[in-house]
């Protein structure tokens, strides 16, 4: 075989081989039950971690690098962090939220140091990107997080000491911004407003941001580091460019191909789906009248909603993070509600519409129209 052939036998096989499937080093293993317990298979069904692990330490629904996971043994259980290639790291430092571990996020997750109850970060080898010196932090986003330092250990109980308390907390200390290495960014970081930020529209500048979507933060170098209010921006986008047109050539593009509707007052679940084509055959002039109404009154509010609904961890995980909880900070859900504002909204009397932001930008998801206003 010639050496030009050679070359090109060996490119067919390199793209065979890259084309294969199950090949992929970065698709997700997705967990699966046996007998109570949990293993992980790849996109395949292939198993790749046998069912062993505790459903108790294993949340993660989805395994890209590192999971948190535990498994019982005759002593009783054992907690640890998991790779994908089989090694356990970290062991007894499962970090919990809510009473829960927690899943990785941005090839990262949170562990913590139970001897000195301090909190660090491990990337997705296993190891140690940040030592465990904080007193709590937050998951990545975007490659920064924040993180309490200097705090100490308080009880929410009254009366109840820190070795009975069932609710604990921190007490004092600094908020900060952090990178992925751990370095400061902002020191007195504002912890509250980081669920209200789009982490991804970080910006520096020698001067705070002067748009009035942004909220800006002065940084340890004396720079300004903004994030976009994600409610400030959805209320300005649906003021300034969805409420103006509302022929059903505009709905359409600004609603998912998928519309959920009801009534306000019935559970959820009774809530119909309908193509937007349909949606907009049985509801359009009714969901127009109601948008037009608001355009003339401007008696309505919006805000955040952290709730998944109407999407599903499995049939939609593009919106949810490795555990299946919904990822606001990623892919934010915003509600528009008549009467907000005037703290008097009723679901039974007034109409409310959520938009979903997707990379298209935001886009009409679900609303109820109420019939016995």
């Amino acid at each position: 075989m010639d050496e030009k052939r050679i070359r090109h036998w060996l490119i067919a096989l390199g793209a065979l081989v890259l084309a294969a499937p199950g090949w992929a080093a970065d698709e997700s293993w997705i967990a699966f039950s046996e007998n109570d317990l949990i293993g992980f298979k790849d996109a395949q069904g292939r198993v790749k971690i046998a069912p062993t692990l505790s459903p108790m330490f294993t949340l993660a629904r989805r395994f890209d690098r590192i999971i948190a996971t535990g498994e019982e043994t005759a002593s009783g259980y054992r907690t640890y962090h998991l790779l994908r290639d089989g090694r356990q790291v970290a062991a007894d430092s499962l970090y919990f939220f809510d009473n829960a571990p927690i899943c990785e996020s941005e090839d990262s997750i949170r562990f913590r140091d139970r001897a000195r109850d301090m909190v660090g970060f491990l990337d997705g080898n296993g190891q140690v990107v940040i030592p465990a010196r904080l007193n709590d932090a937050t998951a990545m986003r975007n490659g920064m997080a924040v993180a309490l330092v200097g705090a100490t250990r308080s009880c929410a109980d009254p009366g109840v000491n820190l070795q009975q308390c069932e609710h604990k907390g921190w007490k004092g200390g600094t908020e900060l911004l952090i990178d992925r290495h751990g370095s400061t960014l902002v020191e007195g970081f504002d912890a509250a407003r980081a669920d209200a930020l789009d982490w991804f529209s970080l910006e520096t500048s020698a001067q705070p941001s002067s748009d009035p979507r942004r909220v800006s933060f002065k940084g340890v170098d004396g720079r300004y580091y903004s994030f976009v209010d994600i409610e400030k921006d959805f209320a300005a986008w649906f003021r300034d460019r969805f409420l103006p047109h509302l022929d059903d050539a505009s709905l359409k593009a600004n609603s998912l191909g998928q519309v959920w509707t009801g009534q306000g007052s019935e559970p959820l679940d009774d809530w119909k789906a309908a193509t937007v084509a349909d949606m907009l055959r049985q509801h359009g002039p009714a969901l127009r009248k109601r948008l037009e109404a608001l355009r003339a009154s401007g008696g309505y509010g919006v805000r955040q909603d952290d709730m998944g609904w109407p999407f599903d961890p499995e049939r939609d995980p593009q919106y949810f993070d490795n555990c299946g909880e919904f990822a606001a900070w990623k892919t934010p859900k915003m509600s528009v509600m008549e009467h907000w504002e005037q703290g008097s909204f009723e679901p039974d009397k007034h109409a409310s519409f959520d938009f979903i932001r997707t990379a298209e930008g935001y886009r009409l998801v679900a609303f109820s129209l109420p019939t016995n206003d």
